[in-house]
C-alpha cells in the first residue's frame, strides 16, 4: 500500500555531484520512517507526473548549479522557485514548475498540493564517478535534516 508522503532523490549515481538525492534517499531509509515511500529516478520533467500521483506530500532532493552559492548550500524551494528554469538536458522538455502545474490540470484530484524541495547547490554534474566532491559530500547530514524538517510540518 503506497504511503502518504513521497519523498524522491532526483539524479544520478555514477554523475559525481548528481548523486545527491540518492545518497539522501539511501540515509532516510535507515531511518525506516512510518507513511513515508522512498524513490530514486533518474529522469526529471513530465516523467516526474506519474511519480507524484497519489500522494498528499512530496519532497523532492535534487542537486542544482544556480552558482549564486558556495556548494554544499542547502535550500529549501517551492515548484514557483523553477517558474523560469530552462530544462537542462533538452529544450524539448518541460521543467518542473511547468510539469507539476501539467499535471494539477490533467488530474487535480491526483497531484500532491503539498510539493517542496531540498535543493544542495553543487559543483560537478559532468564526471563520471559515484564519489561525490567534498562540500557536497559534507551537506548529506544536513540535507536530510531538512528534508525530515519538511516531513514534521
Amino acid at each position: 500500500m503506497k504511503a502518504s508522503r513521497l519523498v524522491l532523490g532526483i539524479g544520478s549515481p555514477l554523475i559525481c555531484d548528481d548523486g545527491l538525492g540518492f545518497r539522501v534517499v539511501d540515509a532516510l531509509r535507515d531511518l525506516d520512517i512510518p507513511d513515508l515511500d522512498l524513490d530514486q529516478q533518474s529522469v526529471s520533467g513530465l516523467d516526474l507526473i506519474e511519480i507524484m500521483m497519489d500522494y498528499k506530500k512530496v519532497v523532492v532532493v535534487d542537486a542544482i548549479i544556480s552558482g549564486q552559492y558556495p556548494a554544499g548550500t542547502v535550500m529549501l524551494l517551492q515548484p514557483e522557485d523553477f517558474k523560469n528554469a530552462v530544462h537542462g538536458s533538452s529544450p524539448h522538455e518541460a521543467n518542473i514548475h511547468m510539469a507539476i502545474e501539467l499535471g494539477r490540470r490533467l488530474s487535480p484530484q491526483r497531484m500532491p498540493r503539498d510539493i517542496e524541495f531540498v535543493a544542495v547547490e553543487v559543483n560537478d554534474v559532468w564526471t563520471v564517478t559515484d564519489r561525490m566532491t567534498d562540500d557536497v559530500e559534507a551537506a548529506v547530514p544536513r540535507t536530510v535534516e531538512a528534508v525530515l524538517k519538511l516531513l514534521e510540518a
